[in-house]
């Protein structure tokens, strides 16, 4: 089995490469795929800083993952419009009246577009990339005593089992018609996702398999919330049109429920899933 310091090392150098892969793309075109990709990519080295976090009290690890947070958050809403975009294209023929949505999403899009697009060029990963290696160096010194490595491990395995313990609350908390408790149950997820994704080799009976399992469970949930979003949007839309156009409208807004609705039906058929997620 590797030794603590590979794996988290590994994990580090890996996620950053992939989030500098990423963060090139989205310069050179901020589309829907590449927005998508690099929140997943900035998402997943944000979740091996906070695992070194419990081993390393170093404050450089939360500001960088803290600058790393605010440029996700960033891209966020550049990524919920390109998603309620091709959601109401869709629905278009059918709903005549979505073409002023349609355009004013359009016009949200292309504005989010420059801003993000200006805030990404500005981005100077130089200073990250030395926290990066200075961190890699920090963990080599820290577990250079065999000794070390047993208590770096248990303290990791830790951070994976509280993460675990989290969604698992969150998991009991959901109920089916009140999306916020979905939503929460989501993000704790995910932070647990992650963190398994980073510290797989430390959990050898968690298999490929595994993980895209966690994957598709958790595009599950990602359709839910995206549907939520979505129903908020066209429901203020809807509020905003004169009498006229609100009639037709009601109808597309009953069609969204609907298909929420079902998708949350779905999910919680599956929702118990997550205890077999859980393999030491």
């Amino acid at each position: 089995m590797s030794s603590i310091s590979t794996i988290l090392i590994s994990s580090l150098a890996q996620r950053w490469q992939k989030f500098l892969s990423e963060l090139r793309r989205c310069k050179r075109s901020p589309s829907e795929e590449s927005v998508h990709d690099l929140r997943v990519a900035t998402r997943r080295l944000v979740s091996t800083l906070a695992i070194l976090e419990v081993i390393l009290p170093d404050d450089r690890i939360r500001r960088t993952r803290r600058r790393l947070k605010r440029l996700f958050d960033a891209l966020s809403p550049l990524r919920d419009v390109q998603v309620q975009l091709l959601t109401v294209q869709a629905k278009s023929r059918q709903y005549p009246e979505l073409e002023t949505l349609i355009t004013i999403l359009k016009v949200r899009e292309r504005l989010l577009m420059k801003s993000i697009g200006n805030r990404i060029r500005k981005v100077r990963t130089m200073q990250w990339g030395r926290a990066i290696a200075s961190l890699k160096t920090e963990l080599r010194t820290q577990f250079s005593n065999p000794g070390s490595h047993a208590g770096g491990r248990t303290a990791v395995q830790g951070a994976a089992a509280a993460a675990f313990a989290c969604a698992v609350f969150r998991r009991e908390q959901i109920v089916s018609n009140d999306p916020q408790t979905i939503h929460r149950f989501r993000v704790a997820f995910k932070k647990f996702r992650y963190t398994m994704e980073a510290l797989q080799p430390l959990f050898p009976s968690i298999r490929k398999k595994d993980l895209k399992a966690m994957d598709a469970y958790q595009t599950r949930l990602g359709n839910i919330q995206d549907a939520e979003v979505l129903g908020g949007r066209v429901a203020r839309f809807t509020l905003s049109r004169p009498p006229a156009v609100r009639r037709p409208l009601a109808g597309y807004r009953r069609e969204q429920e609907q298909e929420k609705r079902k998708l949350i039906a779905a999910f919680l058929k599956s929702a118990d899933d997550i205890y077999g997620f859980w393999k030491k």
